[in-house]
């Protein structure tokens, strides 16, 4: 009975109620299979170690090793999770979950060809394999090909490439109501899906449609619009206003560029795409003087599923005072900067405005891969952003590139590791042209 109640509150997302029926009810009774299932909430909640404590007291089998090398990866440890895969019986590696589980692997440890090669047989066939390989095709600046294959992540099964599952899903909005090129309507609806990283990413495409039709109503996350209106846009409204308001035919933000036929992320853009008028933080002029002003984020939010993979010591930053005053705009764990030498800028950060006025103030900003990033990006300002090895598509492409100048990108260069990296970012800043 009770391991059948551990079973449904799994299924219902109740993790702390399943978590702690399912450890009280391990004191009396050994039960493998209840041991199995503790391993898996304590994965859904990101508590790594414990699940694999759990998982190593279940006696061996494909099933167990397969959910072991998942967990090894979250838990940085790629080489481990592809060597338990390739260790299983051969009727298991025709299996299209197991290559795309293969190729995750191999992807964290920067085995990029491998990985397109192992994925290209099932990339028409299974959504996951072909959003993979999508992202494998953008990094080899093989835009509109790689989109296509990418935007199978935008399907009710995955999930991962935007939102555009939840206009069909709760508003009721089907696909026959997407714009395609050649359509010629009065009203297209603008919908910022994904993160708000994503929404300042793709707000870029905004002057193509308003070329393409009489009026463009932008549907945003509900804490971007005050900067975007402060930079200008226009019909600016909340996502779920989007059945209440009248529009001809839907845009999905994240699709923008491949639905237009885009060559590049950048054609057709005038950089700078979000630009207001600032106002002086005046703090920060006080305290570094005659200094140069470099603000410094090492982590983004903690319910981002790969969190652990871009977050950057904050030790390694410290450094970085020998060039300036070091800022931080970190929100969250922003106590880890409280430092003699860096000033903590969270108190003063309520909006995405303030964090555009800081920026303005700034002389520099290095980040990790956060959506500060596509801010100071999209505003001009000048950044240093630090992707992990498996990045986000705007950091992966060669040639092409999804902002000027202004954005440097200093990617992860060893496995598990920022040591390289980190060594390289000082080498940059010694020659830097402020």
């Amino acid at each position: 009975m009770i391991p059948q109640l551990i079973n449904e509150l799994f299924e219902a997302n109740e993790l702390p109620a399943a978590r702690e029926l399912a450890i009280a009810y391990l004191r009396n009774e050994k039960n493998e299979n209840i041991m199995f299932l503790l391993a898996g909430i304590h994965h859904e909640e990101k508590n790594y170690s414990k699940a694999l404590d759990c998982i190593e007291k279940v006696t061996s089998n494909p099933k167990v090793l397969i959910h072991k090398a998942k967990i090894l990866y979250y838990l940085e440890r790629a080489p481990e999770a592809e060597a338990i895969l390739r260790s299983l019986p051969k009727k298991y590696k025709n299996d299209e979950g197991y290559i795309v589980d293969l190729g995750l692997y191999m992807t964290a440890q920067g085995k990029l060809n491998e990985t397109k090669k192992l994925l290209a047989p099932i990339a028409d066939t299974n959504v996951r394999a072909s959003f993979n390989y999508g992202w494998h095709l953008l990094g080899e600046d093989k835009f509109q090909q790689g989109y296509k294959y990418i935007r199978t992540g935008a399907i009710d099964e995955l999930r991962v490439w935007g939102h555009e599952w939840i206009l069909r899903k709760e508003y009721n909005i089907g696909e026959e109501y997407r714009w395609k090129l050649g359509d010629e309507v009065d009203t297209i609806a603008f919908y910022l899906e994904g993160g708000l990283g994503d929404g300042m990413i793709f707000v870029r495409y905004v002057e193509h449609f308003k070329k393409l039709c009489k009026k463009v109503k932008i549907f945003s996350p509900k804490n971007l619009i005050p900067l975007l209106d402060e930079c200008g846009y226009e019909n600016l409204y909340e996502p779920e206003q989007i059945v209440k308001t009248k529009w001809d035919k839907y845009v999905p933000a994240m699709s923008a560029p491949y639905f237009l036929g885009l060559k590049d992320p950048c054609e057709g853009v005038t950089f700078p795409y979000l630009k207001r008028e600032s106002r002086s933080v005046s703090e920060m002029n006080v305290i570094a003087g005659k200094r140069k002003k470099i603000c410094i984020r090492w982590k983004g939010s903690a319910q981002f599923e790969h969190e652990q993979f871009r977050s950057i010591p904050i030790e390694k930053l410290l450094g970085l005072e020998r060039f300036g005053q070091l800022f931080s705009i970190q929100l969250e764990d922003s106590d880890l900067a409280k430092n003699a030498n860096v000033w903590d800028l969270a108190p003063s950060i309520k909006t995405w405005n303030d964090t555009y006025d800081i920026f303005e103030e700034s002389d520099l900003i290095i980040t990790s891969c956060t959506s500060v990033a596509h801010l100071a990006g999209a505003m001009g300002a000048k950044v240093i952003v630090l992707p992990p090895m498996c990045c986000y598509i705007t950091w992966e492409t060669k040639d092409i590139t999804w902002y000027p100048d202004n954005v440097v990108v200093l990617k992860q260069m060893e496995y598990n590791s920022w040591d390289k990296t980190i060594d390289k970012l000082y080498e940059i800043m010694e020659n830097w042209e402020w």
